[in-house]
């Protein structure tokens, strides 16, 4: 039949046009589906540093320098110190105490780069994160975090999806079609999800 033919053609180059965002949409969509075992989006490195303790880097008594024992303007200094010593081009966006012994400074825009020091022992704990390279890209697109047009294109997608599913189950003939072997496959893709549905919820 010629429109089988006319489907046949559209299944081929829709499908073509579609692999790039299929592959955005599947390697995102196992990545989010796993999110209670690992961070999606960013990787984490943490590093322990010795720093020196707040009396030697401020001359101060020896004892002194915890939380509660500072002047504002010495605590602004021991952080411009902290600062320097980890090679901090910038001051933090943000420090405060989170207790006696730990001193918490956040730097960067997002807090990707958390330094928790200790003035008892002068050493500090610093946990950068980073975007997982082409991964954080890929969750970006499939959650439509950017929203706007993208809205538009990703529902274009879903669109195409549709018809990829339906024009190739109307494009197989004969006993590996819907009649046959295709007909089977397609009731258990139909049976699965509400299974899932029923057993899960």
């Amino acid at each position: 039949m010629k429109w089988r033919r006319w489907l046949l053609a559209l299944h081929r180059d829709f499908g073509f046009f579609a692999i790039g965002l299929t592959v955005v949409y599947a390697v995102s969509g196992i990545a989010v589906n796993h999110r209670e075992d690992w961070n999606y989006n960013q990787s984490m490195s943490a590093e322990t540093r010795s720093l020196g303790v707040p009396s030697t880097l401020l001359g101060l008594s020896p004892g002194e320098g915890g939380e509660g024992q500072l002047a504002r303007d010495q605590e602004e200094a021991l952080v411009a110190r902290l600062t320097a010593a980890l090679g901090r081009p910038a001051p933090p966006r943000k420090a405060f105490w989170r207790g006696p012994d730990r001193l918490s400074l956040f730097y960067g825009d997002r807090d990707e780069d958390v330094v928790d020091y200790a003035p008892s022992t002068g050493g500090a704990e610093l946990v950068v994160r980073s975007d997982r390279l082409l991964v954080r890209d890929m969750n970006y697109l499939h959650l439509n975090e950017g929203r706007g047009a993208w809205t538009w294109i990703a529902d274009g997608f879903a669109v195409i999806l549709i018809f990829l599913a339906l024009s190739g189950a109307l494009i197989v003939r004969g006993r590996k079609g819907l009649r046959g072997r295709g007909g089977i496959l397609t009731l258990l893709g139909v049976v699965l999800p509400v299974v899932a549905v029923l057993l899960m919820r």
